[in-house]
């Protein structure tokens, strides 16, 4: 078992936003001068808090595979695709396949808290491609009750959503006290967010906002010390293509 990264809150990069409007912590922030942390399939995955309404003005994007996530509150957005205004409410999904490029803004509603996630589909493919956005409301996704936890599946392999990124699994799994045991594929990494409570995962003490990665796992071990919300990315050790921060 091997634990790649684990962050705290206050060990991510923290960036407010029109005059801190929005808060943003960042897992995996933007490549800088001091290289990228991406890895596997996944380029960029942003934390966003709403302390006021304000809006992102439109703005270009290509090549990526854009995934929001509306945990709480609400958006809209605009895209030059559809030309209109379209709202997003909690428990929803929007997928952007940003393709030979699309510009959008977004209008994000007091209180609302999000991830948007950036995926590396294989820009050699990806950017001859038209875009294409599409919303799917939490009524879209499948919801597996077992003892003790309520499981959301935003991605696998039955999924209702079209997305383009190889060997993806998504998911949010709400839990009780106790403890909890999920069998891995060591050919995988497992990309861990807690968005709410506290819990020991592999052994790890894991808070609220803290950011984890592990692979070369055949198990995962949960205790859950106080009733949890843990999102999750599965995604490939390796990925047959040669991705974006190494083509670039």
């Amino acid at each position: 078992m091997s634990i790649l990264k684990h962050l705290k809150k206050d060990e991510q990069e923290l960036m407010p936003l029109f005059n801190g409007a929005f808060i943003e912590n960042k897992p995996i922030p933007f490549p800088n001068f001091e290289g990228t942390t991406a890895y596997s399939n996944i380029f960029y995955w942003a934390h966003l808090e709403a302390k006021e309404t304000s809006e992102f003005p439109l703005h270009p994007h290509e090549g990526f595979e854009i995934m929001t996530f509306v945990f709480k509150g609400s958006l809209e957005h605009f895209d030059t695709a559809t030309k209109v205004w379209t709202p997003m409410n909690e428990g929803g999904l929007q997928v952007i396949q940003a393709g030979s490029g699309v510009q959008h803004a977004e209008r994000i509603v007091k209180g609302t808290r999000l991830f948007q996630i950036w995926f590396d589909p294989d820009f050699s493919k990806s950017l001859l491609k038209e875009a294409a956005y599409k919303d799917y409301p939490k009524e879209s996704f499948k919801i597996q009750k077992q003892e003790g936890r309520e499981e959301i599946h935003y991605i696998d392999a039955s999924s209702a959503v079209l997305y383009e990124t190889q060997g993806l699994e998504i998911s949010k799994t709400s839990y009780l006290l106790g403890e909890y045991s999920h069998k891995r594929d060591k050919d995988f990494m497992y990309s861990y967010y807690l968005l709410e409570g506290k819990m020991m995962l592999n052994g790890v003490s894991v808070e609220k906002d803290s950011f984890l990665v592990e692979e070369d796992v055949e198990n995962t071990k949960i205790e859950v010390l106080d009733k949890a919300e843990l999102f999750m990315i599965k995604t490939p050790k390796k990925v047959d293509y040669k991705r974006f921060i190494q083509r670039y």
